[in-house]
């Protein structure tokens, strides 16, 4: 049983190795030969601080301990069954505290006893149906071998636990807030000095001491994040979903302080030949202006679904009156040779080297003609907390 579940463990994706295991294995033992009762949320909490090291892994160790033992936990006796069979000296019942304990058979019979006999409300102790105490019959105490009778149980079962999701938001699968992109983007970093020297105390008193005593002031000028950041999100259409995704993307990219520039713009579906300072597309940004502007050191974020008609990606005549639609009011459209999408987005690339897309789609629908033409062209990774990692560090690659 421990066996299987170890290597539904490593299936699951946990970095979990027979270290690990062992110290469950030697978890367990120890209950044993100390007689301590394992009960089904007793092993749950000792399996998973065995056998997970990091917080972000909860939620996949909760989903592959229920698929496992799902059955068997529902099934008290027959969980504490397949634990005697492999403990050796566990026992099925064990006494909490001073509390007595039963078989089943017996406690029933000393469970109607206690109604026969008892006249009144009883708190605390360990005979009488009541409250608390280690009594084995009534409920908020801690008899673990005794009958619930009214109330509520003291703590929820493994599965319903398991059930509740409770680590979904820790998980590297799982979508993020305000707070997760926050900290993600935080490590979006290139530290410089620059400014005016300043007195560093820390560096001084280092100094001094290296210098045996010789005061030695150390003037520095202060490290400052020279990274310029354009986020450029998708919006309308197949987007409107995922609004609220993009929307606190944008919120943690622009409460982070410690880029040299944060700038964000709107396109629908594919870059044309303008980006949009409003979601109602009524200021464009010339993308040619975006190349001026901005080196090549500029990282760049797209975040979008990447999902089109080929039409809108591929051919010219669509790119051609995307730019006559918005720029006929400026200049003779008909003067432009006009790029395609697909076009477009390539050249991006090769501008701003460091860019990376987000997409907010599980991959699993990646299979799109439309997606997978973009993902060739730009590094994609999910909207999630993991592949949010992962872009970082693609962007911090020199």
């Amino acid at each position: 049983m421990f066996l299987d579940f170890f290597y539904k463990i490593r299936a699951s994706g946990i970095p979990s190795g027979t270290g690990e295991f062992l110290d469950l294995l030697r978890a367990l033992d120890g209950y044993g030969k100390a007689e301590i009762p394992i009960t089904p949320e007793r092993f749950y909490f000792i399996a998973r601080a065995s056998l997970t090291k990091d917080e972000k892994y909860f939620d996949r160790f909760d989903r592959a301990f229920a698929e496992l033992f799902r059955g068997v936990l529902q099934n008290e006796d027959q969980f504490k069954q397949l634990l005697d069979d492999w403990l050796k000296q566990a026992k099925e019942r064990s006494q909490a505290q001073d509390g007595p304990a039963y078989d089943p058979d017996q406690l029933w019979k000393e469970l109607e006893e206690r109604l026969r006999e008892q006249t009144e409300r009883h708190d605390g102790g360990k005979k009488w149906v009541g409250t608390g105490g280690v009594s084995a019959f009534g409920h908020s105490g801690e008899n673990p071998s005794g009958v619930r009778i009214g109330g509520m149980a003291g703590g929820r079962s493994a599965i319903d636990s398991l059930d509740a999701r409770r680590y979904r938001e820790y998980s590297d699968e799982e979508k993020l807030g305000v707070r997760g992109f926050r900290i993600a983007l935080r490590k979006l970093r290139d530290l410089r000095r620059e400014g005016r020297p300043e007195f560093d105390l820390p560096e001084s008193i280092k100094r001094t001491s290296e210098n045996c005593g010789d005061p030695t002031a150390v003037f520095q000028r202060s490290r400052k994040n020279r990274l310029k950041v354009l986020l450029l999100t998708d919006v309308g259409g197949s987007m409107t979903p995922h609004a609220g995704m993009v929307s606190r993307l944008f919120t943690a990219a622009s409460r982070i302080q410690h880029f040299r520039e944060f700038k964000h713009y709107y396109f629908h579906n594919a870059l044309y030949e303008f980006v949009f300072e409003d979601s109602w597309f009524n200021n464009p940004i010339p993308i040619d202006d975006l190349y001026k502007k901005y080196d090549r050191e500029t990282r760049i974020i797209f975040a979008g679904d990447a999902c089109m008609n080929p039409y809108e990606l591929f051919d010219k005549r669509h790119a051609y009156f995307e730019y006559y639609y918005k720029a006929r009011q400026k200049e003779d459209a008909t003067q432009k040779n006009v790029a395609s999408a697909y076009d477009r987005i390539k050249d991006m690339r090769e501008h701003f080297p460091h860019s990376v897309w987000l997409n907010p789609e599980p991959e699993r629908g990646w299979w799109h003609e439309t997606i997978s033409a973009i993902a060739g062209a730009i590094p994609m990774y999910p909207l999630t907390m993991g592949g949010l990692q992962r872009a970082i560090k693609q962007l911090m690659l020199k």
